[in-house]
This record gives structure tokens, C-alpha cells and sequence, in this order.
């Protein structure tokens, strides 16, 4: 098991402070005593206020964005969306490419390793090609550095979805906007957390698994292993690194070994769904009782599996309205208009069989139904 740098740690901290102070709140109420709610024996742990909590997040709400753009927006915009590989990455790929096909933009698409090399390359391809803007999915500021500061000063827009940078909402500083700030991508998985608590009714140890060479991903395991440790002081949470490489390979082998190595495990959490795939029969060839399981941003094979229980609960990315929103930002900047104003991310849902909301179409579902119709109404397409 690899330690994780003291960046993250500190991140986590920060981030894990504000989501468990905000969760608080929701979970007694808005000022009634949470000492009236239902604790697991012994752990002090508010189990009532946790269901709660997770009973509000059942339900989608609507997109985030409200404030219309109001200004015919330009057909002789082109834009980059560049892609880091893992399955999640290529359905927001696809939406966004069907949200500026609405608008009828120029759409150019680049697929990207997760490593730094090989991300610095392929934004230097972005320099070379001097698009309107750049979108992004899986990366981060930090493995592009020097490709960053080019792209800042030639003013074009790098629009990304999760990252470790908060938006700068100008397009020669950093990030111009994050659809999913580090704090919020934090909530989502102290949101799990919660769910986990729960279903275990307050106590046990619990596994977090991160895929290495994306640090959003990293941000939410931490947000995850935080709200458990705070939430519970009792509990006690084990950590394993996976490697990109090992998606559709090894993982599984990896991850039931892990299981095996740590019997006591009652619920584990995947910074990202896809390393678990294959998991269910990994376990099974190894003889390890499956834990009950959790995950951010489900594929199709994962939404399978929420919808028959295999995979307990997961919280999805919302590929579609985040590449929609993508759009939507892009199409303010070309229209003179305030880039905050495609804030914020809509809210977060807890899709689990238990809660009877998991969708019934399992590819690239989206959180929001509504939510073409949402955005062409602020974009003034009937």
C-alpha cells in the first residue's frame, strides 16, 4: 500500500472539515440537537442524522445553472475535449460532443494516457491547434504545468470537470471553471461515507481503493476515509492504490487479495467504479465474502449492478449534464457573458436498489432526466 503525500492530507482536511460542519447541519436539522437521534452502541455515531441525510439525497434536483445566456450564441466556435482513457472519461467525451453538435460547433477529440508525459503532449497538440477553448475530464492542472501558462496566455479557456484547482473563472489564470470543485467532489464521497456508516450501523472497519494518476480521484477517497474517521472515531479504514493499468486486468485479483488480507472489512469504497469491475467474481474464485460496496461515478457495468444489488450504493458523476454544462460554459465566454454563471453542479444523489431510484437504462444515464431540455432553455433553443 502506497502512503498518500501530505498534499493530499492537508486537502482532505480542509475539505473534510467544511463537508462534515455542512452535513451537520443537514443531518439535525438547522438547529435541533442531534443527541435525540438514534447512536450505534458504543461509537457515539448519530445514525439518525446520517439517515437522514442520505434520504435527502435521494432525489435529483435540476441542473445547477439558471441564469439564461440571453444572446444568440455562435455556430464558428471550436473547441478540443480532451479525454484521459478510463471508460468514465468517453461517455463525457460522447455527451459533450452531443451538446455542441446542438450548437453546431467544431468538435475535435483527444484521448490522453494518465501520465504526465503523455498529458503534456497531448496539450502541446492543444497549443498547436489553437482551439476557442479546451475541455477536460480526469486531469489536472498540476500534470500540465508548463502547457497551462501557454494556453493562459493565449487566453484560451481550459474548462474541466474534477480536479485539485478551484476555478479562476478567467481564462489567462488556471482553471477558468471547474464544474466540480474539490470541496464538492469531497461532499459527494463523504455522502458514501455516510451511507456506509449506516449499513454497518455505526461501526467497523472499512476499505478505500484509489486509481492512481488522477488526483481528483484521490481527493474523493480522502473525502471519503475523512467523513468515516470523523463521523466515527471508532472505526478504522484501510487504504489500497490500484494503477491504471490494472483497470480491466489485475484489479480485481488485486482488490480480492486486499479483501482476503483484511477479513474484517464490512465495506469498501472505489474512488472510481471502474477498478472494480470483475470484482464480484474475483471474490467468488477466491472464496472472500463480498463487503458491501460503494462508488463514485458507476459505469454501465456498475449501474448493472447497483440495479441488482451486487454494488450497494454509488453516487454517479453525471457524465451527461456535466458535459452539457461543459457547453453551456464555453457558450457564455463566446457570448460575452459570466462564466460563474454556469454554476454550480447540480445536486448529488445516492443511487442504491434500497433507495429504488437507480436508472433503468444502465449506459451514461444522467442524474437529471430533464436535463437537455434544462439547458437548450437557457441557451434559448426551443
Amino acid at each position: 500500500m502506497k502512503v498518500q503525500s501530505s498534499k493530499w492530507r492537508a486537502l482532505s482536511a480542509l475539505v473534510g472539515i467544511t463537508v462534515v460542519a455542512a452535513l451537520a447541519m443537514v443531518g439535525c436539522g438547522g438547529g435541533g440537537s442531534s443527541s435525540s437521534g438514534t447512536t450505534a452502541g458504543g461509537s457515539g455515531v448519530d445514525i439518525a442524522a446520517l439517515e437522514k441525510i442520505v434520504a435527502e439525497h435521494a432525489k435529483p434536483g435540476p441542473i445547477g445553472p439558471t441564469v439564461p445566456i440571453g444572446k444568440p450564441i455562435p455556430k464558428d466556435v471550436y473547441v478540443i475535449f480532451i479525454n484521459a482513457g478510463a471508460p468514465a472519461n468517453i461517455s463525457q467525451e460522447e455527451s459533450f460532443d452531443e451538446a455542441a453538435q446542438v450548437l453546431g460547433w467544431k468538435v475535435e477529440n483527444l484521448t490522453t494516457e494518465p501520465t504526465p508525459p503523455a498529458i503534456q503532449s497531448t496539450f502541446e497538440e492543444v497549443i498547436r491547434r489553437k482551439p476557442d477553448a479546451v475541455a477536460m475530464t480526469g486531469l489536472a492542472i498540476e500534470q500540465f504545468p508548463k502547457q497551462a501558462k501557454e494556453l493562459n496566455e493565449l487566453e484560451i479557456p481550459i474548462i474541466s470537470n474534477t480536479g485539485t484547482d478551484p476555478s479562476t473563472y478567467n481564462p489567462a489564470e488556471g482553471i477558468t471553471l471547474q464544474n466540480q470543485e474539490p470541496d464538492e467532489v469531497a461532499e459527494a464521497a463523504a455522502l458514501l461515507a455516510d451511507k456506509a456508516l449506516v449499513d454497518a450501523g455505526g461501526e467497523g472497519e472499512f476499505g478505500a481503493v484509489n486509481l492512481t494518476g488522477y488526483p481528483s480521484v484521490a481527493i474523493n477517497v480522502e473525502g471519503f476515509e475523512h467523513e468515516i474517521e470523523s463521523r466515527c472515531p471508532k472505526c478504522t479504514v484501510k487504504h489500497l492504490e490500484v494503477n491504471p493499468t490494472s483497470l480491466g486486468k489485475d484489479a480485481p485479483t488485486i482488490i480480492a487479495n486486499f479483501l482476503r488480507a483484511n477479513s474484517g472489512i464490512t465495506g469498501i469504497y472505489f474512488g472510481y467504479d471502474g477498478i472494480a469491475v470483475g470484482l464480484n467474481a474475483a471474490l467468488k474464485g477466491a472464496g472472500v465474502t463480498p463487503p458491501r460496496t460503494y462508488a463514485w461515478a458507476p459505469d454501465e457495468v456498475g449501474v448493472q449492478e447497483l440495479q441488482t444489488g451486487e454494488q450497494t450504493a454509488a453516487i454517479p458523476l453525471g457524465y451527461p449534464e456535466g458535459s452539457w454544462q461543459f457547453v453551456d460554459a464555453i457558450a457564455r465566454l463566446e457570448t460575452g457573458g459570466n462564466v460563474k454563471d454556469s454554476k454550480p453542479v447540480g445536486p448529488y444523489v445516492i443511487w442504491s436498489k434500497e433507495l429504488d431510484n437507480v436508472p433503468q437504462d444502465p449506459k451514461n444515464p444522467p442524474v437529471n432526466p430533464d436535463y437537455q431540455a434544462e439547458f437548450k432553455k437557457l441557451w434559448g433553443i426551443k
